[in-house]
């Protein structure tokens, strides 16, 4: 089995990163985890997710970024099953729960600037966790 993990710009090689692969490692035992930045800058991944057959989508405080929600949606579309795993912070991971729970919201593009804004805005070192992993974050 091959796992497409979606997740926000701002959770690349962070700690919270690390624990949700972990988590699927572990729930799902895959063959493959597909983790987005070990692709670079790419414009397009759909390629890569049509070839999967699962799709995680991170979702933080409730909400799936317009990034995160097109891939999902894009995998199912596709044949996989798609799974979602909530976060508040790396202290605070929930498990995974298959499909797009209630509660879940869908954010815009316009939306999902302004709300990963305001978490950057929160944790200014999120900013160069994206370049350097910093693991001092909150996520």
């Amino acid at each position: 089995m091959k796992v497409y993990f979606s997740h926000p710009t701002i959770t690349f090689r962070t700690r919270t990163e690390s624990i949700c692969l972990e988590i699927i490692d572990e729930i799902l035992d895959p063959d493959e985890i597909v983790n987005p930045p070990d692709f670079g800058l790419r414009d397009d991944l759909k390629s890569v997710i049509h070839g999967c057959d699962v799709v995680v989508g991170m979702a933080i405080e409730n909400n799936h970024t317009f990034l995160v929600w097109n891939e999902m949606k894009e995998g199912r579309d596709h044949g996989a099953v798609v799974y979602t795993i909530r976060v508040k912070n790396k202290e605070n991971i929930g498990e995974l729960e298959k499909g797009f729970p209630e509660g879940v919201r869908e954010l815009s593009r316009e939306k999902s600037d302004k709300f990963t804004g305001e978490l950057m805005k929160e944790n200014r070192s999120s900013f160069l966790s994206l370049l350097f992993g910093n693991w001092g974050s909150r996520f």
